[in-house]
């Protein structure tokens, strides 16, 4: 019995499909490189559009106590009393009420600090801190002070302030 040798043909092996062992691992390493990297980025993304949003609604808050406070002034003025009041929504009816001994149920704590306005005593322009010179109190021009406070789940707490003064404009006011 005769066996032939038969030849190899080179040439048919290198035309062949599919991947070597070599490929497989750098294909799998790479995998292995970019998808959590792509995870982590998505995951990032996805945790600041949640905070924009949080602070785009402390933003739109804060500007409805402003409302509510320019209401108030416009019914009756002297409803604007100095002190520490907190803006809560009445459950189940899409309106506010004014508490001054509870805190805020929502995400966001509404604080509002009304108190009489400074004025400088020479010129009666608005006494800012850290201002210097005599001053008085305007009790027809109140100092509003609106904080909205709220605590993501991530991150510390967070705080968004600004200041009103307000003016009595149904009184006469001469300077």
């Amino acid at each position: 019995m005769l066996i032939k040798n038969k030849k190899i043909n080179h040439h048919c092996l290198k035309n062949r499909s599919g991947l070597s062992m070599v490929e497989l691992i750098i294909v799998t390493v790479l995998f292995m490189i970019l998808v959590p990297t792509s995870l982590a980025i998505f995951v990032g993304a996805r945790k600041i559009t949640g905070q924009s949003y949080i602070q785009h609604q402390a933003a739109i808050t804060s500007s409805e106590s402003s409302d509510i406070l320019h209401y108030m002034r416009n019914l009756d003025f002297d409803w604007l009393v100095n002190g520490t009041f907190f803006l809560i929504r009445n459950p189940g009816t899409g309106s506010w009420l004014v508490k001054s001994d509870l805190a805020d149920m929502d995400i966001f704590e509404r604080r509002v600090v009304v108190s009489d306005a400074r004025r400088h005593l020479s010129t009666n322009d608005i006494y800012f801190d850290g201002d210097t010179g005599v001053f008085y109190e305007d009790a027809n021009t109140k100092r509003v002070d609106v904080s909205v406070v709220w605590a993501p789940d991530y991150l510390p707490l967070d705080l968004l302030t600004h200041t009103l003064y307000i003016t009595n404009w149904q009184r006469v006011i001469t300077y």
